[in-house]
C-alpha cells in the first residue's frame, strides 16, 4: 500500500469529521447561547436594575423606558430589579429563584433587604412565548399596600397576559406600574370598593342614621298599637288565684301561649289519676333514669287543652304505654297543643286580635335593621371608610330596640292583661319561694303552676331534695305497686323530678334547667406561568 495514498485518506477523514462537529455546534449554538443556569445571578451590579441575559427580549429604547419606571418606583421606597432570562422551569422553581435574585441584588448592592424588590422572568429556550413570571417584594410592602393577594395579582394581571405574545417589555412595563401604584395607593379597587369609599366618606353615613331614626319612629308608633290596662301589680303571692287550668294559667302569666303547657297537664293529669308516670330505666353507668307515661283511663276529659294533649298520649301509647322517647317527641312538637290553648284564650277574649300587624311590623324592623348593619360593616371594610361606623351603631341600636319593644308588646287584650294581673303575682310569688326554703309551699299543688310558667328551672333544687329526701310527689306515684288496700305507693329511691325533667326538657325550655348532669428575613412573592 502506498503510504502518501494511506495519510490522505486519513486526512480526509479528518477534514470531514471537523466538517460534522462544527456544523452541529453551529446548530446547537443559538439554543446554548441563550439557555443560562437556574442558580445565580452574575454580573448584578448597583448601577444597573435592568437585566436581559437573552440578548434578544429588550431593545435598548425598552431598556431605558424600564429604567425610568423604576425610578419611578424608587421614589415609593423601593429598590428594584428586574432580570429575563432563558430558562425552562416551573412556577414553583421560578418563586425560589425570584426570592433569591432579591437575596442577591441585596447582597451584590447593599439594599435593605425590607425595601428590595425582584422581578424575574424565564422564558423557555424552545419557546420563548411559553414562560414564567415572578415577583418578591420586601417585608415593608408585604406587612403594607403589597400583601399577599396583591402580590398574587401583580403576576397574574400585569406580567404573565403579555408574556403570551413574547411581548417582555409589556410584561415587566406593566408589572412595574402596578407595582408602584399598589405601594403608593394600596391595590387596586374593584367598581363596589370605589363606591363604598365616596358613600363612606360623603353621604352614607348621615342617611343610614336618617333611615334609622324613622325606623324607631316607626317602631314606636307601632309599639303604641297595643292593648295596656291601668291596674296596678299585686303583690307577690304562693296561692293560687284561680281555677284556671294550668296551660291558660301559664299562657295568662307569661303573656303567650307556652309549649310547657304539655308537661304541666301531663304532670296535672298524673295527680288526678287519669295517668301514671313510672320508672322506665333507673340508668347505668352510661345512661340516665328515665319514666314513661302509662294511660289509665280513656274517657274524655272536659278541658279542652287536657283533651288535645290526652289524644297525643293515646296516639302514641303502645299497649297503653307511652315511651319516653315518644314523650321526648310529644314535647318537641308542641304546636297543636298552643293552637289550642291560644283559641281557649281567644273565647275568653284574652287575646287582643289587632296585635299581630304591629307585632310582625316590630319584627320586620328589626330584621331589616340587622340586615343594613351588616350591609354597612361590608361598606365599611370594602371602602375603608370607618365613619360608617355611625351608621353600625345607630342601625344597632335601632335593632335593639326594634327586639326589645316586640318582647314586651303583649298580645292580650286589655281583658287579658286584667284577668293577667292575679296570675303574674302568682308567677312572682313562686319565683321568689323557689330561692327560699323558709316559704311554705304544697309542691303537690303548685308543681304543674310552676312548669306552666316556665319556673322548672327556678324550682329545681327545692323538687331534687324533697326527692331525695323521701317525699314523693303525688303526681309521681306509681300505679305497678299497690297496698293491700288499693293505696297507690311510690316506687322507692327513683329520682322522679330529675328523670321526668329529662325526658320533657326538649319543651321551650319549661324544665330543662332542671336537669343535673351529676355536666428569610421577611417578605413575600408570587409566580405564575403562561
Amino acid at each position: 500500500m502506498n503510504p502518501q495514498r494511506t495519510d490522505w485518506a486519513r486526512l480526509v477523514v479528518i477534514r470531514v469529521a471537523v466538517t460534522v462537529a462544527i456544523a452541529v455546534l453551529a446548530l446547537l449554538a443559538p439554543a446554548s447561547a441563550m439557555a443560562q443556569p437556574a442558580d445565580g445571578f452574575a454580573g448584578l451590579t448597583a448601577g444597573q436594575r435592568v437585566y436581559d441575559e437573552t440578548g434578544t427580549s429588550l431593545t435598548p429604547p425598552q431598556v431605558t423606558d424600564l429604567t425610568r419606571r423604576l425610578d419611578e418606583l424608587g421614589s415609593t421606597g423601593a429598590d428594584a430589579v428586574v432580570y429575563v432570562r432563558a430558562l425552562d422551569a416551573t412556577s414553583e422553581e421560578t418563586l425560589d429563584q425570584v426570592e433569591a435574585l432579591q437575596q442577591a441584588w441585596v447582597a451584590q448592592t447593599g439594599t435593605d433587604q425590607d425595601t428590595a424588590v425582584a422581578i424575574l422572568i424565564n422564558r423557555n429556550p424552545d419557546d420563548p412565548n411559553d414562560a414564567r413570571a415572578g415577583v418578591f417584594v420586601g417585608k415593608t410592602f408585604t406587612d403594607g399596600n403589597v400583601p399577599p393577594d396583591e402580590q398574587r395579582a401583580i403576576v397574574s394581571d400585569a406580567l404573565i397576559p403579555p408574556l403570551r405574545d413574547g411581548d417582555v417589555h409589556a410584561s415587566l412595563a406593566a408589572g412595574l406600574d402596578r407595582l408602584t401604584s399598589s405601594i403608593r395607593n394600596g391595590p387596586p379597587q374593584n367598581a363596589f370598593e370605589s363606591w363604598a369609599a365616596d358613600a363612606g366618606r360623603s353621604w352614607l353615613p348621615w342617611t343610614e342614621v336618617g333611615v334609622a331614626l324613622l325606623g324607631l319612629v316607626a317602631a314606636l308608633l307601632l309599639f303604641r298599637r297595643r292593648a295596656t290596662t291601668d291596674r296596678p301589680d299585686q303583690e307577690p303571692t304562693t296561692t293560687r288565684p284561680g281555677d284556671l287550668s294550668p296551660a291558660l294559667a301559664g299562657a295568662l302569666a307569661t303573656g303567650v301561649p307556652q309549649a310547657s303547657a304539655i308537661p304541666a297537664v301531663i304532670l296535672d293529669l298524673a295527680a288526678r289519676d287519669a295517668l301514671a308516670i313510672e320508672p322506665e330505666s333507673t340508668g347505668g353507668r352510661f345512661s340516665k333514669p328515665t319514666v314513661q307515661i302509662r294511660v289509665l283511663t280513656s274517657a274524655p276529659l272536659p278541658d279542652k287543652v287536657e283533651q288535645a294533649v290526652w289524644v297525643e298520649l293515646q296516639e302514641r301509647a303502645k299497649g297503653g304505654v307511652v315511651s319516653s322517647k315518644e314523650l321526648t317527641k310529644l314535647s318537641q312538637s308542641s304546636k297543636q297543643v298552643r293552637d289550642v290553648v291560644e283559641q281557649r284564650l281567644r273565647e275568653e277574649g284574652w287575646l287582643n286580635p289587632n296585635a299581630a300587624v304591629p307585632r310582625a311590623g316590630l319584627l320586620v324592623i328589626g330584621i331589616v335593621a340587622a340586615v343594613l348593619a351588616v350591609f354597612t360593616i361590608v361598606v365599611a371594610a370594602a371602602g375603608g371608610q370607618w365613619v360608617a361606623v355611625v351608621g353600625i351603631v345607630a342601625f344597632a341600636l335601632l335593632f335593639v330596640t326594634a327586639v326589645a319593644l316586640f318582647d314586651t308588646f303583649s298580645r292580650l287584650s286589655r281583658a287579658g292583661q286584667e284577668t293577667a294581673i292575679a296570675w303574674k303575682a302568682y308567677r312572682k310569688g313562686l319565683k321568689k319561694a323557689a330561692k327560699d326554703d323558709t316559704v311554705a309551699l304544697d309542691l303537690d299543688a303548685v308543681l304543674p303552676d310552676v312548669i306552666a310558667v316556665n319556673l322548672g328551672s327556678d324550682m329545681k333544687d327545692r323538687l331534687e331534695k324533697a326527692t331525695s329526701s323521701g317525699t314523693t310527689l303525688r303526681a309521681f306515684t306509681s300505679s305497678t305497686e299497690r297496698g293491700g288496700d288499693g293505696e297507690m305507693l311510690p316506687t322507692a329511691n327513683f329520682p322522679w323530678w330529675i328523670a321526668f325533667s329529662r325526658v320533657v326538657s326538649a319543651s321551650n325550655g319549661s324544665t330543662g334547667g332542671a336537669v343535673s348532669g351529676g355536666g428569610a428575613g421577611g417578605g413575600g412573592g408570587a409566580a405564575g406561568s403562561t
